[in-house]
C-alpha cells in the first residue's frame, strides 16, 4: 500500500510517538509511507532518516495553502489511503484525498466528546471511511457524543510499544543516592495530566518517605504552577524535556499517572515495560493498561491525599511492587506490543483500500 500518515500536531506527544512506530513498521512490512506534518516540527525532526516528510498541517480549518498543498502531495505521492493522526487533520489532509477518491481513517487520540454540530457531521461523518480510537473508553465517548457515525465502523486499536527501545537500554543515572525510592512523572507538564495534583501530594509523600526523591520529566504549560506547589519540597529534581524517555523510565522506582483523562496514556504502558510500579488515575483508558493491585495501584482522579497514600503503600512494600511489575510487563509484551498494533491498522487500511478499488471498478463498469 502507498500510506500517508497525517499528523499536523506541531508539539512532541504521545501521538508522535504512535506515528514513527507506524512509519517504520510499515515500511519494514513493504509499504510505501510518507508522513504530513506540521512544518519544522520535532515530528519533521524524526522523520528525516525514516519516510519522506510534506510540510502540510499549517493554517486555519480548510486552508486554501494546505488543502491545496495536500492534493498536491497526495497526488505525487499517488497515494491510496490516508490515516489522519489528529482532529486538526480532518480539516485539511481528509478534505484533500476525499477531493481525490482517495479513503481515509481518522485516529482519535484523547478521550474527548465530538460537539456535533454540522461542522463535525461533515467532517468526520461524511468524509472519513472508517475510524479508530486507541482505548475503549474513547470509543465510548466518541460513539456516544456522536450517534450518528456508523459505529460498527469505529475500530478499537490500543497503542503499541516498540520493545525492543526498552529492553536494550540501561537505566539514566538521575544523580540520586544509592538507597533513595525514585518517584518519577513523565511527560506533558500539564493540569489534565494530573501533575499539579502529585505536586500536591509529594509534601505528605516526601515526610512519610524519607529516601523518596521526585523526578519530574517533561515540559509543558503547567511547569510554574508546578515548581510554585513545590517549591518548599525536599528532593524535587527537574530534568525537564527527555527524548531518552526507556533510560529515564528503567532508573524510576515508581511511576505517577494522575491524569484527569487520557486517549491511551501510552506512559502506563511504557513504565509497566521499564520494570517501574505504576500508581495512576482510574480515569478514561487507563484501566484498560493497569488493572488495580495486579499491575500496579488505582486511585480517583483529582485526589492528591489518595495518591499519597497509594505511592507509600507501593514504595513501602516491594514484594507487592515486584508481583505487579512482573504482571504488568509480561502483559504490555503480550497486549500492546508495537506489533500487535500494526497488525491491526494494517488490516484496516487493507479493507480501505480493497473497498475503495471495488467501488471504483464499479464506477467504470457503469460508465
Amino acid at each position: 500500500m502507498r500510506i500517508v500518515l497525517s499528523n499536523s500536531s506541531a508539539k512532541w506527544g504521545g501521538v508522535h510517538v504512535v506515528t514513527e512506530v507506524l512509519a517504520r513498521s510499515f515500511q519494514a512490512r513493504g509499504h510505501e509511507v510518507v508522513v504530513f506534518g506540521y512544518p519544522r516540527s520535532p515530528l519533521e525532526e524524526r522523520m528525516r532518516d525514516i519516510a519522506p516528510f510534506e510540510a502540510i498541517g499549517r493554517g486555519m480549518d480548510l486552508s486554501p495553502i494546505a488543502v491545496a498543498r495536500a492534493i498536491a502531495a497526495l497526488r505525487r505521492h499517488r497515494t491510496e489511503v490516508v490515516l489522519a493522526m489528529m482532529k486538526k487533520d480532518v480539516r485539511h489532509t481528509v478534505p484533500a484525498a476525499s477531493m481525490l477518491g482517495i479513503p481515509s481513517i481518522v485516529r482519535y487520540a484523547n478521550d474527548r466528546p465530538l460537539r456535533g454540530g454540522i461542522y463535525d457531521r461533515l467532517f468526520f461523518g461524511r468524509l472519513p471511511v472508517a475510524h479508530i480510537t486507541n482505548s475503549h473508553a474513547t470509543r465510548r465517548t466518541l460513539v456516544e457524543s456522536a450517534p450518528w457515525l456508523r459505529h460498527r465502523s469505529v475500530d478499537v486499536i490500543h497503542n503499541g510499544i516498540d520493545t525492543r527501545s526498552f529492553e536494550l537500554v540501561a537505566p539514566a543515572d538521575l544523580g540520586l543516592p544509592s538507597d533513595a525510592i525514585a518517584i518519577g512523572f513523565v511527560g506533558r507538564l500539564e493540569i489534565r495530566k494530573g501533575v499539579v495534583d502529585l505536586a500536591a501530594a509529594w509534601h505528605s509523600i516526601a515526610s512519610r518517605l524519607p529516601k523518596a526523591h521526585l523526578v519530574i520529566a517533561g515540559a509543558g504549560p503547567a511547569e510554574a504552577k508546578v515548581r510554585e506547589v513545590l517549591a518548599d519540597s525536599p528532593r524535587v529534581h527537574w530534568l525537564g524535556f527527555r527524548r531518552d524517555v526507556p533510560q529515564v523510565m528503567k532508573a524510576l522506582d515508581i511511576v505517577a499517572i494522575p491524569s484527569h483523562w487520557e486517549g491511551f496514556g501510552i506512559v502506563a504502558a511504557e513504565a509497566l515495560l521499564s520494570g517501574a510500579a505504576v500508581v495512576a488515575a482510574n480515569a478514561s483508558s487507563l484501566p484498560e493498561i493497569v488493572a488495580d493491585h495486579m499491575h500496579g495501584l488505582l486511585v480517583p482522579p483529582r485526589d492528591p491525599a489518595a495518591l499519597a497514600s497509594a505511592i507509600v503503600e507501593l514504595a513501602t512494600d516491594s514484594e507487592a511492587r515486584t508481583r505487579m511489575t512482573a504482571a504488568g510487563r509480561a502483559r504490555v509484551l503480550d497486549e500492546f506490543s508495537a506489533e500487535a498494533m500494526v497488525d491491526r491498522y494494517e488490516e484496516v487500511l487493507s479493507a480501505a483500500t480493497r473497498r475503495a478499488r471495488y467501488e471504483a471498478t464499479l464506477e467504470q463498469i457503469e460508465l
